[in-house]
Formats: C-alpha cells, sequence, structure tokens
C-alpha cells in the first residue's frame, strides 16, 4: 500500500499447522476455537481464488495490545513482534509514511502520541484500552462527527486512525475501482468483537467489503490497516500457525510472488494465553 518504507523487505504468505479445512462461506459453524475467546475463520477470498483468514477475538477476556517502534526499539516483522512481546495474534496498526515509522493516522498510546494530527481523509478509529471505567473495551469508531475527537481522545489510551472501510453498522463506503491489493484490515463484529481479518487474494476495497458484508461474521464495522506486500498477519494459537504475507498490489507490485514479511513500526496484537 502507499506510505511505506523504501528499506523495508519484500513479503508474501506462508500458511503453515492448519489443523482445520476450508470451510463454506455461508456455513454457520465456520469457527474453530483456539483457545477460549479466540476462534479463527477460514473463508473463500473474495472472487472465489484463495483463502481468506478472519480471527475473532474476544476483547473482553482477551485485550488488544499496540506495539510501536521507537529510538531504542526497532521496526520488526509480525512474527518479531510476537516472539518480542509473547504475542499470539498480529496484525499492522496502520499505513505509514516514506520515513518507515510515523502512523500516516492520528496515532495514540498512552502517555506516548507518536502521531499526533487527526486526518480529515480518514474517517475511522480504532480505540482500545479504556480510561473511564465505563467506555467498552474497544471499539470501530466513525469520525463524521468532529465531537468524536474529544471523547475518544479522553477516554482511551489507545486510538489509531486509519482509512474507513466500512461504516457502522455495514455500509461499503469503497466505490468501485480498477486499483486492487492484498488487504489486512480491522474489523468490529455486532457483538463487540475484534475481526482480523486478512487476504492475500487480491481484490478491490468495494469487492472486498461486499465480500466481508456477506460472509457470517455479523460484521458492523470495518478500517483499513494496509495493503499490497506490508499487509501482514500472524496467529500462533491453540496448535495452529499461520504467516500471512501480502503480494499484489496495482501500480507498485503487480505479482504474486513476495515471500517475506516486511518490517513494521506499529502493530497490533493480542497477548499469548
Amino acid at each position: 500500500m502507499r506510505h511505506r518504507s523504501a528499506a523495508a523487505t519484500v513479503l508474501a504468505l506462508v500458511l503453515l499447522s492448519l489443523a482445520a479445512a476450508p470451510v463454506n462461506a455461508q456455513s454457520t459453524a465456520s469457527w474453530r476455537s483456539l483457545v477460549p475467546g479466540i476462534e479463527l475463520g477460514l473463508f473463500p477470498a473474495p472472487g472465489g481464488q484463495g483463502q481468506m483468514q478472519v480471527v475473532r477475538v474476544n476483547v473482553r477476556t482477551h485485550p488488544l495490545r499496540l506495539c510501536s517502534a521507537s529510538a531504542v526499539q526497532p521496526s520488526l516483522t509480525a512474527e518479531e513482534w510476537a516472539a518480542r512481546h509473547k504475542l499470539c495474534l498480529v496484525i499492522n496498526a496502520g499505513m505509514y509514511d516514506k520515513d518507515g515509522s510515523t502512523h500516516c493516522g492520528y496515532m495514540k498510546n498512552h502517555p506516548v502520541v507518536p502521531s499526533p494530527t487527526f486526518r480529515g481523509d480518514y474517517s475511522s478509529v480504532c480505540v482500545f484500552s479504556p480510561l473511564a471505567k465505563e467506555a467498552a473495551p474497544f471499539r470501530l469508531l466513525d469520525t463524521d462527527d468532529a465531537a468524536i475527537e474529544r471523547d475518544i481522545l479522553s477516554r482511551y489510551a489507545v486510538v489509531i486512525q486509519n482509512l474507513r472501510l466500512i461504516k457502522h453498522p455495514g455500509e461499503n463506503r469503497w466505490k468501485q475501482q480498477p486499483k486492487m491489493w492484498s488487504e489486512a484490515a480491522l474489523g468490529e463484529d455486532k457483538d463487540g468483537n475484534a475481526l482480523f481479518i486478512f487476504c492475500r487474494t487480491p481484490s478491490t476495497m468495494h469487492d472486498f467489503n461486499e465480500h466481508l458484508l456477506k460472509l457470517p461474521i455479523h460484521l458492523v464495522s470495518a478500517q483499513h490497516l494496509d495493503g499490497g506486500s506490508p499487509a501482514s498477519f500472524y496467529l500462533n494459537c491453540g496448535g495452529v500457525v499461520i504467516r500471512g504475507m501480502g503480494s499484489y498490489e496495482s501500480g507498485f507490485n503487480e505479482t504474486n510472488s513476495s515471500q517475506k514479511f516486511w518490517l513494521l513500526p506499529h502493530v497490533i496484537g493480542v497477548q499469548a494465553p
């Protein structure tokens, strides 16, 4: 996806140790419990070519965590972030600028604010680690109302602003376009669970969103994390290991041959049980 570091390593997808067979996209029994509160869903990719992964996380029992590079902590691959911080699940936290470290939207990881400016064209914020007792443990919020900025800044320790894919309660916000790419995305379902979504098979974001809304995952909102080669997904939980690396992106890497994780300055993760 755009805003990537020129020095980053090239990426790809490898799936290992999948004990469960692929499931039908319309199946109501398409989730496999890895540990209590973390479930894996395997679904056909948009267009029916390949497979996409969705991990459903009960954020009440498995809180999300934001890990960021700093002057003393270099950027790492998704798998390296997992090993360093004992995480069982890792995905991109969003696109980053050409310097290889600056998040492209607003980012707060209390008390640090590595990216302090809200972008008018980024209409989704992920919030977790609530500072207020009454606040939900995780939400994906639409930022069409400017008043929401003051509220989320004061009530949550972690705020991550990214491009919106799906507006609550299930509205595809991308018009059809010719460009397509591999995709890493974060979603929220009707029960407030976090959905870690990865698809190596390239598609337009309009088609990707339409596909997500038809899956039996009860998605109500979603935001774009990254696409193309930087898109990363790592799972090591309940005896299942998935190493997901993106590849294809229109106008940048129009092949499906990438075979390594990229270095990432910021990731969202879940602590290993």
